[in-house]
């Protein structure tokens, strides 16, 4: 080490040594405001079990954390509170929980605010402001209530801006990622630099990384909130393959000049998009950003990202922009932005607070298909469950149509009287049902109506597997066999 380095690391340390006071006394000064601002949630949650639908999951607890955007109100994670029974708030100095209940909550956004009972509360909570700041390398303290009623902090550094899907949802939206946390992190923790607060966590993993919600979208959240009639955010209704073939840009008419925009290889009936763009559409820019090849475009604030922040972070009703290549020019195209619902879905990604669809009949457990369902099969249960089943998960779950809105599954066989030679079949999709082509889970109770002079109900089911026959006759009986020794306490669960 020669002189100079030295010297400079005498003063470094000097510097170091008369700042750390200072730092400690403003961090102490900032957890000391925070007590008001943070809360702890004591949640009870259940659910529906995928493979028997008429149970409900034994009742569990958990608790997650929360911090104040009113003073009555908190902000949590959508993920926190899914399948919830009950919720209460636990803040500091305060030994008796608080009664809360949801407001809003978004699956999408992956946020929810709860409403405190005020009655209950012995002073107003101090409410925190988010900033859409991004001091990219800035270091970052979190702070959250435990659930004994201690003040805990930590730090980490906010590494990078990315558009990622949340554990909540299929959607993607604008998200920090931290790095170099001191702590664990847990959802609902809230992250600042100094006084502004710039995100909720959401996300952990082993490599002492955070993912948080972004201030911006936490905003975008809270105003819509704050309206009568909550709307949303877009949605992507379009899928997207990177272009970097030159024979492929070719094949398409594209100027060797243009070397940007990315591929849409497959349009959706729902969302953004779904209604003016056309598989082999070349997408150069959305609202004037231009577009890689990738899919990404430069944010003047941000750096890099992946092209649907440019419509998740619109509201539903605004417009956007497309610029394509398509039929050997480039065309300008305007859309309205969209989204929808996730029950809405060919193959519903969740359904977060609802009671699976089912209806049993002579033992037989016809079931609307979802994600949720296909994920009982456990890690990698997409090389596990019937490639058939997977196909319409993968291929179509964006792609209702009003000739089919959902796929209903043979989920498996309750062994009885009626059933006997039936009882191997499992996992295969019902075509029809006393000749009625089954579009949707509430068009068996229809069909069970109809040929009432028939003796018989028939099922026939898609890829050459055997139809069923049940003896009409013998339905009371074999319903009832299935209610009393299998402990179905409904048969028939249809949102109609």
């Amino acid at each position: 080490m020669n002189k100079q380095t030295a010297l400079l690391s005498i003063v470094f340390a000097l510097v170091t040594a008369f700042l750390r006071p200072a730092i400690a006394a403003e961090r102490n000064a900032l957890t000391e405001a925070m007590k008001q601002s943070v809360v702890s949630l004591e949640i009870s949650f259940y659910g529906y079990e995928q493979i028997q639908p008429w149970r409900r999951k034994d009742l569990t607890q958990n608790h997650a954390h929360a911090c104040a955007v009113g003073e009555y109100q908190v902000l949590t994670t959508a993920w926190n509170v899914a399948d919830l029974a009950y919720v209460k708030a636990l803040r500091l100095g305060q030994n008796e929980f608080i009664p809360a209940k949801i407001k809003l909550v978004d699956y999408e956004s992956n946020l929810c605010l709860i409403e405190l009972d005020p009655n209950s509360m012995t002073e107003p909570l101090k409410p925190l402001v988010f900033s859409e700041d991004y001091p990219k390398g800035a270091e970052v303290d979190f702070y959250w209530l435990s659930s004994d009623n201690r003040i805990y902090n930590g730090r980490a550094y906010l590494d990078r801006a990315s558009v990622l899907q949340t554990n909540a949802s299929y959607e993607k939206r604008l998200h920090y990622v931290v790095a170099n946390t001191s702590r664990n992190t847990s959802t609902g923790q809230v992250y600042c630099i100094g006084s502004k607060a710039i995100g909720i966590a959401y996300w952990a993993n082993d490599n002492k990384e955070a993912g948080l919600i972004s201030g911006k979208v936490i905003n975008a959240f809270l105003a819509a909130a704050a309206k009568k009639d909550y709307k949303g955010f877009g949605a992507v209704g379009f899928a997207v393959s990177e272009l970097l073939d030159p024979a492929m840009r070719a094949f398409l008419k594209m100027p060797e000049s243009l070397k940007d925009g990315v591929y849409v290889r497959d349009v959706y009936t729902l969302g953004t998009g779904s209604d003016v763009l056309e598989q082999g559409d070349v997408i150069l820019a959305i609202d004037g950003y231009a577009l890689d090849s990738y899919g990404r475009f430069r944010h003047e604030k941000y750096e890099q990202l992946d092209f649907e922040h440019l419509i998740t972070c619109k509201s539903v009703g605004d417009k956007v922009v497309f610029a394509v290549w398509r039929d050997g020019k480039k065309q300008q195209i305007n859309a309205d932005i969209k989204n929808f619902r996730a029950d809405e879905m060919l193959i519903p990604y969740h359904e977060y607070d609802r009671q699976p669809e089912y209806v049993i009949t002579a033992g037989f457990i016809l079931q609307k298909l979802t994600r949720e369902y296909l994920t009982r099969w456990g890690d990698d249960w997409s090389g596990k469950v019937s490639p058939h089943l997977y196909h319409y998960y993968r291929d179509l779950a964006f792609k209702p149509t009003p000739d089919r809105s959902d796929i209903v599954i043979l989920s498996y066989v309750l062994p009885s009287p009626v059933n006997l030679g039936y009882k191997d079949l499992g996992q295969i999709v019902v075509s029809k049902f006393n000749g009625m082509t089954i579009r949707s889970i509430a068009d068996i109770l229809t069909a069970q109506k109809l040929r009432p002079d028939s003796k018989y109900d028939v099922i026939e089911f898609e890829m050459d597997n055997p139809l069923i026959v049940i003896p009409r006759d013998q339905l009371p009986a074999a319903d009832a066999f299935t209610s009393r020794n299998y402990g179905v306490t409904k048969l028939v669960n249809v949102n109609q």
